[in-house]
């Protein structure tokens, strides 16, 4: 049994000044990304090997303190799911450097290319000598620009931490990041092409999950939820034209946005619903569709999830109020929490 979150891939192209790679359109230079979520909680998270200012360092602080601060629990470093989600990354950019056409995708299909590990993300995860029950999330970013005007780039933890908060504020990979794996491994890979004054820089990032023996269990009757309490500069837009497979359909545009989605999660075999929910700024109240595994458009979620989805983007540097009422397995909860689009 493999993860039902490999065959998902997101694409985040960023910055494509030239259009390019699915980005389109023309685009300010590049900017810091946001802090990782804080909180006056005081949130502690493993140690790690992944070097001081390395977009590895930047994707792990920023996934672990999302988890432990919402109550996800805290993943462990795997060296083997290091090297497998390096592997990939080195592979998805050498074949989009190759080929000049950028490419973001859970499957590798060409077995010459040198960084070549396997087709699936679970046959990469065996290669490194870990077992198949992986989740994998990936996100890409493309810039075209002149040397004569370059743009200001994010230092590389920033990228990192900028890479899994796309991840985070997402549907369907935002379960990927919050899978009951217990270890996790990083990987990220940079080239710049030049052709004349002209330059393209391709990178990718990406993150498995996964277990062999131990996976993390929040208890019976117990709720998680991302966004949660203390949760600061959370996302005011999400661009559901950004994820693939779309949890909103006929929402095509990158132009079209709402705000950012709010996971809820209990153990599997046990059945979340959701009866009402609310999230607000003062006197503003902002409409919420609700997404459960009987009505998600792309089949993907459990009975153990639902997403609740302000209609409308949020406004920045704010507080939000999240009030969530429903049942796991018939016994009811209600859960209340504030989070901030700012520091």
């Amino acid at each position: 049994m493999h993860s039902k979150f490999a065959p998902l891939a997101l694409v985040s192209l960023l910055l494509a000044a030239c259009g390019g790679g699915g980005g389109g359109g023309d685009s300010a230079p590049a900017t810091p990304a946001p802090a990782p979520n804080t909180s006056t909680v005081s949130v502690v998270i493993p140690s790690s090997s992944y070097a001081a200012g390395s977009v590895e360092l930047g994707g792990w602080t920023t996934l672990q303190q999302a988890r432990v601060l919402c109550g996800f629990g805290a993943l462990r470093q795997n060296q083997q799911l290091d090297a497998a989600a390096l592997a990939h990354a080195r592979y998805l950019v050498n074949i989009s450097v190759v080929g000049a056409s950028s490419v973001l995708s859970h499957y590798e299909t060409s077995s010459t290319n040198p960084y070549y590990t396997g087709y699936y993300p679970w046959d990469r995860s065996l290669a490194q000598g870990y077992g198949d029950q992986v989740a994998e999330i990936l996100e890409a970013s493309v810039w075209d620009y002149d040397v004569t005007n370059p743009p200001v780039f994010p230092s590389l933890e920033q990228r990192g931490a900028a890479s899994m908060l796309s991840l985070l504020n997402t549907v369907y990979h935002l379960t990927g990041a919050m899978y009951d794996g217990a270890d996790v491994g990083f990987g990220a890979a940079l080239q710049t092409v030049a052709s004349g004054s002209s330059r393209r820089e391709e990178y990718r990032f990406g993150s498995l999950n996964g277990y062999q023996t131990q996976r993390i269990r929040l208890g019976r009757g117990n709720l998680a939820t991302y966004p949660c309490e203390g949760s600061n500069n959370v996302p005011t837009t999400f661009i559901p034209a950004n994820e693939s497979p779309n949890p909103f359909p006929a929402m095509t545009s990158t132009s079209q946005t709402v705000g950012p989605p709010i996971y809820l999660k209990v153990d599997a075999g046990q059945v979340l619903k959701v009866n009402s929910a609310s999230v607000g700024s003062g006197s503003i109240s902002v409409p919420v569709t609700v997404l459960t595994q009987a009505n998600d458009p792309q089949a993907e979620l459990g009975a153990n999830e639902v997403f609740v989805v302000p209609n409308t983007a949020l406004i920045a540097n704010a507080r939000y109020q999240v009030n969530l009422a429903g049942s796991i397995n018939g016994v009811p909860f209600s859960r209340s929490f504030s989070m901030s689009t700012g520091p």
